[in-house]
């Protein structure tokens, strides 16, 4: 006889079907956003654009990492459709194209994060991918797929090399460029100052629906775990997690803000882009209830400005 399910299987249980169920509305929305853009026009477009969903989605769904789970990337997929309707609406020149390859770029913007998406993974190893220059890096047993942050960009795109590699409809160089955009701390270079084409878009759709999550402030523990794991946390000068939340407010107004106001007209064409928008500035107002940290916003700022110039400088 099998011992009845604790509380914690059946709490893992609900909480794996929720998200399953979430990656069924997704595709649904995905798919119904493109055909009442475009009708039957190129439906085959629609129905990459589910398939990619549901492959990239469930692989997402089996990911390790505290923050950087399936339901982000559906946050931030469905913000960008809705920055594209916008957008849709308010100039009529968004090709079918050029929404398959910001939506396919939206739904695997992180997915670099995952352990064994990459040919040349080996996961018996713990050997995984660093980049696109064939680099390798191997994790510590302990490591989840946090531990992938730094490189995960690079991953991202080498999973589109390869994954699109003989699909016709596909522009892996535009993938990639949409990829590179999301980059975090942004490199201050001219490469990554695009804010109002379709690169600048994608940003844009990652800033905001991850910011504008109901429940962003809740999750700020989850985020503060990967930045203990990659040792983000040491260069920001965060020793716990209400560090995030009480630098938050000022760091969305003088980091965040300045690559996502194209983004934010967009939404404001639609009914559900300005519930985002909504969301999004409630959550910055949440923050300033918050106690102010001596720490301050000043010094997060700063660490930023000094990640990106390190960045840039690694580029070269």
């Amino acid at each position: 006889m099998k011992n009845p399910p604790t509380s914690l299987t059946q709490t893992l249980l609900m909480c794996y079907q929720t998200q399953v169920f979430m990656i069924q509305d997704c595709i649904h929305s995905l798919y119904t956003g493109y055909y009442q853009v475009y009708g039957r026009q190129h439906l085959n477009y629609a129905s990459l654009i589910a398939k990619v969903a549901d492959f990239a989605l469930h692989q997402i769904l089996h990911s390790d990492a505290p923050y950087h789970d399936v339901e982000h990337t559906i946050l931030v997929t469905l913000a960008g459709q809705a920055i594209l309707q916008g957008k849709y609406l308010s100039e009529g020149n968004v090709s079918p194209s050029e929404w398959l390859h910001s939506i396919i770029a939206l739904l695997c913007h992180d997915i670099g994060y995952i352990k064994g998406i990459c040919a040349s993974d080996k996961i018996p190893d713990r050997i995984y991918v660093a980049g696109q220059n064939g680099g390798l890096i191997q994790l510590p047993p302990e490591a989840t797929d946090a531990s992938l942050t730094p490189y995960h960009i690079d991953r991202g795109k080498q999973f589109v090399q390869e994954y699109f590699e003989q699909n016709p409809l596909i522009n892996i160089t535009t993938l990639q460029n949409y990829i590179e955009l999301t980059r975090f701390p942004v490199p201050n270079d001219e490469e990554h100052r695009d804010t109002t084409d379709y690169p600048g878009l994608i940003r844009a759709a990652d800033l905001i629906g991850q910011l504008a999550d109901q429940k962003y402030l809740k999750k700020m523990p989850n985020l503060f775990q990967e930045f203990e794991e990659t040792g983000t946390n040491q260069q920001l000068g965060y020793a716990h997690p209400d560090h995030i939340r009480e630098a938050y407010p000022k760091f969305f107004n003088n980091v965040v803000a300045q690559y996502i106001q194209t983004g934010l007209y967009y939404l404001s064409l639609t009914i559900e882009g300005n519930q985002i928008i909504h969301n999004l500035y409630q959550n910055v107002e949440s923050a300033k209830q918050h106690p102010e940290h001596k720490l301050g916003n000043a010094y997060l700022i700063s660490a930023y400005n000094s990640s990106r110039s390190s960045i840039s400088s690694q580029k070269r």
